[in-house]
């Protein structure tokens, strides 16, 4: 069979299979997810870009390889020519590998070309006019722009797209095509069209309470602990406001999901078309998720549900579809994706094959995921938080011993922390889940620390 590696730049999980955002339009994310197993606890195991995408592409988590922050690239974990990636393992299986976008970081500039046979190389961020008032003045970055366009010419998610459909053709066998979207990523400028599929006024997320954004509410981090502080992004919120920015901020993003949505589409459509939809393996991952003012935070870089809950959609032959609420990680993608199309990875793998849960056969032993996000000063410290996701609840133990206890049935936006609320039986709760996660880091201690 062939297989598409099909990735989405800092999608949360605002798509309509995952119920997100009540007015996302994701017509094609909703047609693939109908033919999919979709697994509705998939978590990135880092809340960056460089990172996450080196995790699930060589398959081993950021405290075994060194890897933890946007600083870092692959490169720095792992010898170029060698074929240790996914894409590598693929080709030294016997499949042709064929590659355009944002796949590792860095879109063209992050990949090893020993991994593929062909990869799209004529692409670049086109530059357009400032749209934000904000970044009119100087106070938002030109990559923090947003807002619509007349037209996706010279858009590279659009080139990349068309590309790789050029290449996907009837009677293709052993393919393995690797197709990433920068889109959503920043800035959030896409065509008018897209920005017409929702009203002026959208929808606030649904993580934040009342019917508006407000910076300034404290309520909002109460019972936090001091070190979370150090993650959240909370100028970007002040920002927004003070240029009344805030509705067009999340309406340029919902615009964006919607036009990266539609270029998947045309894949799926390439696929159809050719007769290939049958004989594919489709992966569908995201490589973290987003914020947009719940704890008052943006972006990502934070342990909390919204920058690490990503979409993870598998399909093709032999795949039941259907849904899996076992907690899984993007960890998981390289030994699932072997264990579907074969062949062998050439280091020990962090993640689980998830072929059972695709097969039917039911979920896996599996009780919970670990993700983790911090820095390391020069003082020789370790400022690294650990967060444990199970299907009950999200435990998170900061360095200086600070705490986050969520109940993730009762409260899934996480308001409430257990810790510092209390309750019964709360203290034995944590302490369980704190035993869990030491248990896992014991086992590959001392952790790797950046090179």
């Amino acid at each position: 069979m062939n297989i598409l590696f099909a990735s989405i730049e800092d999608l949360n999980d605002w798509i309509e299979p995952l119920g997100g955002h009540p007015q996302v339009k994701t017509p094609n994310l909703t047609r693939l997810a109908k033919r999919a197993m979709v697994f509705d606890n998939a978590y990135a195991p880092v809340p960056a870009c460089s990172p996450s995408r080196t995790a699930t592409l060589f398959g081993q988590a950021p405290w075994e390889t060194g890897i933890y922050s946007n600083e870092e690239t692959w490169r720095d974990g792992y010898p170029s020519g060698k074929r240790l990636s996914l894409a590598g393992v693929m080709r030294d299986a016997g499949y042709e590998t064929i590659g355009a976008g944002k796949i590792f970081h860095k879109d063209v500039r992050g990949y090893d070309p020993e991994d593929w046979d062909e990869y799209h190389r004529g692409v670049h961020h086109k530059k357009y006019e400032v749209i934000s008032r904000a970044v009119g003045a100087g106070e938002l970055g030109r990559l923090s722009d947003f807002g619509p366009v007349p037209d996706d010419e010279g858009c590279f998610d659009a080139a990349n797209t068309d590309w790789l459909c050029e290449r996907i053709k009837a009677g293709d066998d052993c393919k393995f095509w690797g197709f990433g979207l920068y889109r959503p990523h920043l800035p959030f400028i896409v065509p008018q069209e897209y920005f017409d599929l929702y009203p002026e006024v959208v929808d606030v997320p649904p993580g934040i309470t009342g019917k508006q954004f407000r910076p300034g509410n404290k309520a909002a981090i109460d019972g936090l602990p001091p070190e979370s502080a150090v993650f959240a992004n909370r100028r970007i919120g002040w920002i927004l406001k003070k240029f009344g920015e805030y509705n067009d901020f999340v309406r340029a993003y919902l615009a964006s999901i919607s036009y990266a949505d539609a270029l998947l589409g045309q894949v799926l459509d390439r696929l159809e078309e050719t007769g290939q939809i049958d004989n594919t393996l489709i992966v569908l991952w995201s490589d973290h998720g987003w914020q947009f003012g719940e704890k008052l935070a943006f972006r990502k870089f934070t342990l909390w549900e919204r920058a690490l809950r990503v979409p993870l959609m598998f399909a093709g032959p032999g795949i039941e579809s259907g849904r899996s609420r076992t907690p899984v990680s993007l960890l998981d993608i390289f030994p699932t994706v072997i264990g579907q199309a074969g062949g062998q990875a050439k280091h020990k793998l962090s993640g689980l094959d998830l072929s059972p849960i695709l097969r039917g056969e039911g979920e896996i032993a599996r009780d919970h995921v670990v993700s983790v996000w911090g820095n390391w000063p020069e003082d020789g410290s370790e400022n690294l938080a650990f967060t444990l996701r199970s299907r009950a609840h999200r435990y998170t133990v900061y360095w200086q011993g600070g705490e986050e206890l969520y109940d993730s049935e009762a409260d899934p936006f996480e308001h409430v922390n257990l810790i510092a609320n209390g309750g019964p039986n709360i203290r034995a709760i944590a302490d369980d889940y704190q035993a869990k996660l030491n248990l896992e880091l014991d086992r590959i201690a001392p952790r790797v620390r950046p090179a």
